[in-house]
């Protein structure tokens, strides 16, 4: 008879559940958290968890060319159970506010018995996703936390649940409210506690408090304790932007590098071409984006992000030349979805009147949009101006 009602009731899990049968991964999207634990039971597999918002960009681009890959979704299939839920929705706000998901796209690994055992965070091309998956089913990098309980509904401050509501229902509770709680709690290490101290911003002093008290913390929540030295780092980081302060960039290199250790040359780099970026010190840009361009492991994605920067804000010719020549490096070898990195590259050609080569590269986007079906009318509105600034100059 219990056989027969856990029966019935994974049929009914599995009824209420949409399976997105596409090419790339097979997502199973959930309403309830018992869902992805039944599917994993059933699977004997761990699950991946797409934690996504309907408003979120970067989550759509992650669909539509990273997870469309076949290789990504021929180990993402054989690997594990994998099941999108809207954060802002339902139950989905409760797995939100339990493991602490308030940055998009989110993406967490749970054991079958629905242990946490990895994280990641933001849009990945293929290519560096398929390594971040050899992390996330590879025992030894799991990402272990006792502090975590295994229940889902925690005794939150009444204010919390407002932080991860949508639109204009979010409320964010002010900083005296959840600093004087942070004073008021006894047991400063609970679950309910870390929740709060991971999505609020605390006191300079409170700060100060939980990282002397790091080794604790990281006890019980591990490799999450992270995301503390990133605030620090993120303030001291803003802090040099303010005072154009090469020292504090240092500190702030030296805070965001103690927690990806293996990532220390390519995070300095970026934080570099960061702090350029933010001050407007184009030439210096420039030339961090030539020298970026030139490693193995640049990111296409990340120099695009400041190259087409200085395509809107900068008018040093020379500069703009320099990132021209990093997006020609990165734009070599390119799948159709990634036609917007070509576009960059022909808007710097444009810019600093290379209108011949211009024009191929606009040509070469415009079909690389059109076999991704992607909006390509800036780009045709682009290679009109190529063409007209082109035939001014004869």
């Amino acid at each position: 008879m219990k056989q027969a009602r856990l029966a019935t009731f994974l049929t009914a899990l599995f009824l209420s559940a949409v399976v997105v049968y596409a090419d790339g991964v097979k997502f199973t999207t959930i309403t309830s958290w018992n869902e992805a634990l039944a599917l994993a039971k059933q699977a004997n597999k761990p699950i991946f968890l797409d934690a996504y918002t309907d408003w979120c960009g970067w989550c759509k681009v992650m669909d539509k060319e990273t997870f469309s890959d076949e290789k990504v979704a021929a180990f993402m299939n054989a690997y594990f159970v994998n099941v999108k839920m809207e954060m802002e929705t339902g139950q989905g706000i409760d797995v939100a506010m339990k493991y602490r998901i308030s940055v998009y796209p989110t993406f967490k690994v749970f054991a079958a018995d629905g242990t946490p055992t990895y994280t990641v965070m933001g849009y990945q091309e293929p290519k560096e996703w398929l390594k971040t998956l050899e992390m996330m089913t590879d025992p030894a990098k799991s990402q272990t936390a006792t502090g975590i309980s295994a229940q889902l509904k925690l005794n939150y401050p009444d204010w919390h649940r407002g932080a991860f509501l949508k639109g204009k229902n979010k409320k964010i509770a002010d900083a005296k409210t959840v600093q004087s709680w942070f004073d008021e709690q006894q047991d400063k290490y609970s679950e309910v506690a870390w929740c709060v101290i991971t999505r609020y911003q605390l006191s300079e002093a409170q700060l100060a408090w939980i990282m002397e008290h790091e080794q604790q913390y990281r006890e019980l929540y591990g490799e999450e304790f992270d995301q503390i030295v990133q605030k620090q780092a993120q303030t001291i980081f803003n802090s040099a932007v303010d005072k154009k302060d090469q020292s504090l960039l240092a500190k702030a290199s030296e805070l965001f590098t103690k927690t990806v250790p293996e990532q220390a040359k390519s995070m300095r780099e970026r934080l570099q071409a960061m702090y350029y970026n933010r001050t407007g010190d184009w030439k210096q840009l420039g030339e961090a984006l030539d020298n970026m361009s030139q490693t193995a492991d640049a990111s296409t994605a990340g120099i695009n992000e400041f190259a087409w920067n200085m395509f809107e804000k900068c008018e040093d010719n020379p500069s703009l030349v320099k990132a021209a020549d990093a997006m020609k490096r990165m734009t070599k070898n390119l799948e159709a979805s990634q036609w917007a990195f070509v576009d960059t590259y022909a808007a710097l050609l444009y810019k600093t009147g290379q209108y011949d080569v211009a024009e191929q590269q606009a040509l070469r986007a415009i079909e690389m949009g059109k076999e991704a079906k992607a909006d390509i009318s800036e780009t045709e509105e682009l290679l009109k101006k190529i063409r007209s600034a082109k035939a001014a100059k004869k």
